[in-house]
C-alpha cells in the first residue's frame, strides 16, 4: 500500500546525494480551510488541517518537500431517518513527499507549484441517537492508505528570513477501507480549499 511513498523516497535519496553544494531551505507552515468531500450525499462543515513542510532546493526555481499534517474532527450535518438521528465526522493525519516548482515574479514575490504524495491515516467516526427507549451509541473506523496533493500559490517575503504564503489546495485520499468493506462501499476523500501560513527560510 505504502510503495508510491516508498518511491518517492527513494528518488528524494538519489536527489540529494547527487546534490554538489547546500543550497536555501524553506520551514512553513499553514492552516489549511476545507470542506472534506465524498462524492455522496455527505455535507461536511468546514474544518482545518494543520500542515507543516520542509522545503530543501535542489535548484534555485525547485524544492525538495516533506511535510506532516493533522486535523481537527471535522462535522458533517445532523442526518435523520426512520430509526433516529445520527451524525458523522472525520480526523485525519499523514505525511507528504514532494516537488515545489516556483517562478519569481519580483524580489519580494513569486508563484509556485506544489505536487505531492500522501500517506494518510483517517478516522470515520458515526454517533447515533435513536428515538427514546432505544440505547445511543459511537462507532468508528480507521482507515489508512495514499493518495496525491496539488496546490498553487502566491509567496510575499517580508524580509529575506520571513515571508507569508496564501495556496488553493486540493489534498485526494484514495480508496478508504479498501479491503476492509465490500468494493461498492469503498470511496474516496476529496479536501478542496485554501491554506494562509508563514515560512522561515534559512
Amino acid at each position: 500500500m505504502l510503495k508510491p511513498l516508498n518511491i518517492t523516497i527513494f528518488l528524494f535519496s538519489i536527489l540529494l546525494a547527487n546534490s554538489s553544494h547546500s543550497n536555501s531551505m524553506l520551514v512553513d507552515g499553514n492552516v489549511f480551510y476545507t470542506v472534506p468531500e465524498t462524492g455522496g450525499t455527505d455535507d461536511f462543515h468546514t474544518g482545518k488541517i494543520l500542515g507543516f513542510n520542509y522545503n530543501y532546493y535542489y535548484k534555485p526555481w525547485l524544492a525538495l518537500t516533506a511535510g506532516i499534517f493533522f486535523s481537527e474532527e471535522i462535522y458533517d450535518e445532523i442526518q435523520t431517518d426512520i430509526v433516529g438521528t445520527f451524525q458523522a465526522s472525520i480526523e485525519t493525519r499523514g505525511l507528504t513527499l514532494g516537488i515545489r516548482p516556483e517562478y519569481h515574479l519580483s524580489e519580494k514575490n513569486k508563484i509556485y507549484a506544489r505536487l505531492d504524495i500522501v500517506s494518510y491515516k483517517t478516522k470515520l467516526i458515526v454517533d447515533e441517537y435513536f428515538e427514546p427507549g432505544l440505547p445511543t451509541g459511537s462507532s468508528n473506523d480507521t482507515a489508512s492508505g495514499n493518495g496525491y496533493s496539488l496546490g498553487l500559490g502566491w509567496q510575499h517575503s517580508f524580509t529575506k528570513k520571513i515571508s507569508f504564503q496564501l495556496e488553493l489546495k486540493n489534498q485526494k485520499q484514495l480508496d478508504l477501507f479498501d479491503g476492509k468493506t465490500n468494493a461498492d462501499r469503498v470511496f474516496d476523500f476529496s479536501y478542496t480549499g485554501f491554506s494562509i501560513g508563514l515560512g522561515y527560510a534559512f
